[in-house]
């Protein structure tokens, strides 16, 4: 699950990155050196843009740690019904899972057993079942 971790670490820094812009612009603005019209609105975008980043993609990964520390994970069976463009998500029965892309080798239309977190869905294995053979995973590494 070295993905989901790297994947934790950089949305965590965005985070910290925006929150940090934010009070940037708020100190601009009580100091009254900014200059444009614009620079008045920032703070209050890059608290939007932060409050939006924790509820949809940080908190469900932070929320998650527990369950890839002590490698309790739920499963799921279904048809894949989409692949993004980026290979780092696929879709079974409406639901979206995230998985490395590296190690994305499914198709739409196949039948797939998911092994993943709760909350974020971030795949742990992949299995095709409609040919019986495990699709490579982060599991597999050797530790």
């Amino acid at each position: 699950m070295r993905y989901y971790l790297l994947n934790l670490a950089m949305h965590a820094l965005i985070l910290v990155a925006l929150i940090l812009l934010a009070c940037v612009f708020t100190l601009r603005n009580r100091k009254r050196k900014t200059k444009s019209v614009i620079g008045y609105f920032l703070p209050s975008l890059f608290a939007v843009l932060a409050i939006l980043d924790l509820a949809f993609i940080t908190a469900p990964r932070l929320m998650d740690i527990s369950s890839v520390a002590g490698r309790s994970y739920y499963y799921d069976t279904g048809e894949v019904t989409d692949v993004s463009f980026l290979k780092n998500s696929f879709t079974v029965d409406g639901k979206t899972y995230f998985i490395n892309p590296m190690r994305l080798k499914i198709k739409v239309g196949d039948t797939v057993r998911i092994k993943h977190t709760q909350y974020s869905r971030f795949t742990a294995e992949v299995i095709d079942v409609s040919n019986s053979e495990t699709l490579p995973s982060e599991t597999e590494e050797k530790t």
